[in-house]
């Protein structure tokens, strides 16, 4: 029993990894997903390209499977197609021949049935070197997968909205940049929603001064389901190599560095405007947060005080320079 477990959990390790990377080690399918409608009884023709991105001839087996949502993260969960979406969708061939570093177009099918409810239709369509049977739920072998997002037209109950908008942890003192904010939307409708808009920093006296985009990843709602968007404000990332000294004073410049990089210091209000469904209705919010970061504004500080003082000494001095000029003259 155990090592079936295991057995399963590789295999949804390996079926995600591939199915969420657009280009795979050995197979790159284009497009990536597919956002179509069509009316009840329609027949809708889509192609897919399939690459061999491998020195030798393979041949590439398809399966098919609904999904749903799966938490709130936007992962989904894959589903036996035993009707739905996963069983409307045809190909000529159950296999497909691919020489060495070439490519193939494959067309394919959509019957959408006469009595099919209006709504959102959710399937995948799996290429991979295993064995295209997927009727026991599982397929050992590594897979890349096609999105497939279909809305069936007629009347199609819309009700979503904005659970809750704000920093990360709801934090509110930042010592500098990034700042992470994060907003949860629900779906309570019959079709998918790709919420579309931005989030607008306003500094200290309320002007504008960042625009980002609230949904980067063009992610989806699925029906009866809520998911969570991250949203970053940064304007330099470290590269992944960086690795922070360890010396105090190392560390201190280093910091002094990055947020010069990164620059923002006061108070600073976040709004959200995102329009979603196909009556553009909005949903707003709005996060408060202070960003100080203090290593900098230490430094800018010395180097004021050090500029103001020594700008005196230099008048100072100047100006007795003029006074013993005008008295040696006067003489």
């Amino acid at each position: 029993m155990r090592k079936i477990l295991k057995t399963t959990i590789c295999v949804f390790v390996l079926i995600v990894i591939f199915f969420f990377t657009k280009e795979a080690s050995a197979l790159t399918l284009s497009p990536i997903r597919f956002e179509i409608s069509g009316n009840p009884g329609d027949t809708l023709q889509q192609e897919i390209t399939l690459i061999n991105e491998t020195n030798k001839a393979e041949t590439y087996s398809v399966s098919y499977s609904n999904f749903e949502a799966q938490g709130e993260s936007g992962d989904p969960a894959f589903v036996a197609p035993k009707d739905g979406l996963g069983t409307w969708i045809r190909i000529e061939s159950n296999s497909i021949a691919i020489p060495a570093r070439q490519q193939k177009i494959i067309p394919f099918t959509i019957n959408i049935p006469k009595d099919a409810d209006p709504g959102g239709h959710f399937a995948v369509i799996f290429w991979g070197t295993s064995g295209g049977d997927t009727s026991s739920g599982v397929s050992i072998g590594a897979k890349t997968g096609v999105l497939v997002l279909l809305s069936v037209n007629g009347d199609v109950k819309e009700n979503a909205g904005l659970l809750s908008f704000n920093t990360v942890g709801k934090q509110f003192w930042y010592s500098t940049l990034p700042v992470s904010f994060e907003y949860r939307f629900k779906n309570d409708g019959g079709d998918r929603i790709k919420p579309q808009g931005k989030i607008i920093i306003h500094n200290t006296v309320f002007f504008p001064t960042e625009y980002l985009n609230a949904n980067m990843v063009e992610g989806n709602i699925l029906p009866a389901s809520t998911r969570k968007f991250k949203v970053d404000w940064i304007n330099y990332e470290r590269s992944k190599e960086y690795v922070a000294p360890t010396g105090f004073f190392a560390k201190f410049w280093s910091d002094v560095s990055y947020q010069w990089k990164n620059f923002a210091v006061g108070f600073y209000t976040a709004r959200l405007n995102v329009a979603y469904g196909a009556s553009g209705e909005h949903a707003k919010g709005t996060a408060f947060l202070f960003v100080f970061p203090w290593q900098l504004v230490l430094v800018m500080l010395v180097v004021f005080i050090v500029v103001f003082w020594g700008g005196k000494k230099v008048i100072k001095r100047y100006n007795k320079f003029i006074i013993d000029k005008n008295r040696l003259n006067g003489n």
